[in-house]
């Protein structure tokens, strides 16, 4: 079957339609998918199931993987695999059960962000014949050009402070217990300035960099107006014109950029509705 792919939303993502994870690619055809990928900033990928070796060996086309495994979850999987779900053997979650609260891309509080990342739907959760979980996504790049010419002009040259203690807040204010945030080894980076605006490194695209999940403050600015200008980015990115909604089918690969896109999680569903995916990210 010929390799399809259809844009979604003027702004963010492509569906990819005739794709076969679980054997080889051919360069043409990568060659094709890496083009759209970059074109789009989100890739829908459909089709039949696939295993984890044949997801490792897709995403890692694109580059270096990190090994992203959390020792306070359980079960053995490969070290790429990161685990999202609200499973539990017992007392303790199979993987992170919170991810994606709030709105915000992968990894800004390190001093290298994550590259893009891949999720893929082994259980969705239904009630009533209707899938639950949806994840909302937002172009940053789309975002960024929109946005009027003083504005652009006043965030040239900008940093922006990005925590894990902003997540830790966002988190315990929520009510969330066992919080997946609070999981991460304290061995590990937990904040790191960035640009406002970063370019992206291989499209050359300017993309804001600043979000509700992790972003506390803008150096050099009074306290107020930081805030303030944190708040008016931050709700301009997640306007409807920049955003795609997903609402996932069982072996759904999802890929995005987390320079050029942000996301966010829906929560409407509890055990006994069951959500397991298994996520892939590149090395920023």
């Amino acid at each position: 079957m010929a390799i399809t792919i259809t844009p979604l939303r003027p702004s963010i993502g492509a569906e990819v339609r005739g794709l076969d994870l679980t054997g080889p690619i051919g360069d043409g055809d990568f060659a094709k998918i890496r083009q759209a990928f970059y074109d789009h900033d989100l890739l829908v990928v459909r089709g039949g199931p696939f295993s984890d070796d044949d997801h490792i060996r897709f995403s890692s086309r694109f580059g270096e993987l990190k090994k992203l495994a959390y020792d306070a979850y359980l079960g053995d999987r490969r070290p790429e695999i990161f685990v999202v779900s609200n499973i539990k053997e017992g007392e303790r979650y199979i993987g992170a059960h919170d991810a994606g609260m709030f709105w915000h891309s992968d990894g800004p509080f390190l001093p290298k962000p994550h590259g893009p990342s891949a999720l893929h739907a082994i259980e969705v959760p239904v009630q009533d014949g209707r899938v639950l979980g949806d994840t909302h996504f937002a172009s940053t790049a789309a975002a960024y050009d929109a946005l009027p010419q003083s504005m652009k002009r006043r965030l040239e040259g900008l940093q922006a402070v990005n925590s894990m203690l902003r997540r830790f807040e966002l988190a315990a204010r929520s009510g969330v217990q066992d919080s997946a945030a609070t999981k991460h080894s304290k061995a590990q980076e937990q904040e790191a300035v960035h640009p406002v605006v970063r370019v992206h490194p291989v499209t050359g695209r300017k993309c804001l960099f600043v979000s509700d999940g992790y972003t506390t403050r803008i150096l050099g600015l009074p306290e107020d107006e930081s805030k303030a200008l944190i708040e008016e980015l931050t709700q301009h990115i997640v306007q409807p014109q920049f955003c795609y909604t997903h609402s996932w089918q069982l072996n759904d690969l999802v890929m995005w950029d987390n320079c050029s896109t942000q996301h966010k999680a829906t929560f409407d569903y509890k055990l006994p509705q069951r959500r397991l995916m298994h996520r892939t990210t590149l090395v920023g």
